[in-house]
């Protein structure tokens, strides 16, 4: 089975959230050895946060609403 990646550009919404915030992905990095994302908000880019690229993908916690172009792979 493939890995999913996490695209710089892409965008993801909390699973069952109540106020619809998304974040895109402004750019991946590697933290002890583990892929991580730093996103920002799409409604406030001063709002921001580092997640694991794991937890991305993990359909349980979110799920991808918007897609990066082609040629902006990351992690």
């Amino acid at each position: 089975m493939a890995k999913k990646q996490v695209l710089v550009g892409q965008v993801f919404q909390t699973v069952g959230a109540t106020n619809g915030r998304s974040w895109r992905v402004r750019e991946t990095v590697t933290l002890f050895g583990i892929p991580h994302a730093r996103v920002v908000s799409t409604e406030d880019e001063g709002d921001a946060k580092t997640l694991s690229c794991l937890v991305l993908v993990d359909s349980n916690y979110y799920r991808m609403i918007g897609s990066a172009p082609v040629g902006n792979v990351a992690a």
